[in-house]
C-alpha cells in the first residue's frame, strides 16, 4: 500500500500528474486543478490513497493530510465513489466542508458538481456526528496563556449567561472550537463568533 510520494513532475494533464521517483513514474489523480499542485520539473510531495478494484489500481494524491483524511470519511457515505469524493476535497475547503456538514448547509454542498440534494443529505447525515473527529489533532492557543479547558469553559458560561440553552451552547462551542483550531485566539473572538452561529446550531 503506498502512502506517500515524493518526486518528480514529469507530466501533468487534466486531473493527473505522473511524479517520478527511484526511476519509476506513478500516474496520480488530483481532481480538479493539477497545475495548481505544481508545474513540470518541480519536486512534489503528495499523500497518496491507493485504491484497489478488480480491474484497476489507482493512485490519489493530496497536498494536505487533512484532505486524505476528510477523502476517506466521505467514501465511507453511500452514493460517494471516489472521484467524487475527489471532488468534493478539491472544490471545497476543509473547514467549508465542515461548516457545510455541522450545520446541514445543503446548498452549499451541492455546489460540488456531481452532488445531488440526495446525497447531500447523505453526507449531513452520516457525517455530522464523525466529521469533527478528524480536526482533533490540532489545538486553539488562548492568547493569554490559559489552559484550553479553561477557554471553552468561559465561552460556554458567557453563553449560558446570555440564556441559550445547553443543547445550542454545546453545538456552538464544537462549532467554534472546530473554526479555530491551530490558531491563537482570545474569548472575546470566540464569543462574537459565537453568538453569530449560534442560532444555527
Amino acid at each position: 500500500m503506498i502512502g506517500s510520494i515524493a518526486g518528480k513532475i514529469i507530466h501533468s494533464q487534466d486531473q493527473f500528474v505522473i511524479l517520478e521517483t527511484n526511476g519509476v513514474g506513478y500516474e496520480i489523480f488530483l481532481g480538479e486543478g493539477p497545475s495548481s499542485i505544481g508545474v513540470v520539473g518541480e519536486n512534489l510531495f503528495l499523500w497518496i490513497h491507493t485504491h484497489v478494484r478488480e480491474d484497476q489500481i489507482a493512485l490519489f494524491g493530496f497536498k494536505e493530510l487533512i484532505q486524505k483524511k476528510l477523502f476517506l470519511l466521505l467514501t465511507t457515505v453511500s452514493g460517494i465513489g471516489p472521484k467524487l469524493a475527489m471532488a468534493i476535497t478539491t472544490q471545497l475547503q476543509p473547514q467549508e466542508l465542515l461548516d457545510a456538514v455541522t450545520l446541514g448547509q445543503v446548498k452549499t454542498l451541492c455546489r460540488v458538481s456531481g452532488v445531488g440534494r440526495k446525497v447531500a443529505e447523505r453526507m449531513v447525515l452520516e457525517l455530522k456526528d464523525k466529521l469533527g473527529h478528524i480536526f482533533d489533532f490540532y489545538e486553539v492557543v488562548p492568547s493569554d496563556g490559559e489552559s484550553e479547558a479553561n477557554l471553552w469553559q468561559d465561552l460556554s458560561e458567557a453563553l449560558n449567561g446570555l440564556g441559550f440553552p445547553d443543547s445550542k451552547i454545546r453545538n456552538v462551542v464544537k462549532l467554534t472550537r472546530q473554526t479555530f483550531l491551530g490558531q491563537t485566539v482570545e474569548i472575546n473572538a470566540l464569543l462574537k463568533f459565537a453568538l453569530k452561529k449560534i442560532k444555527d446550531c
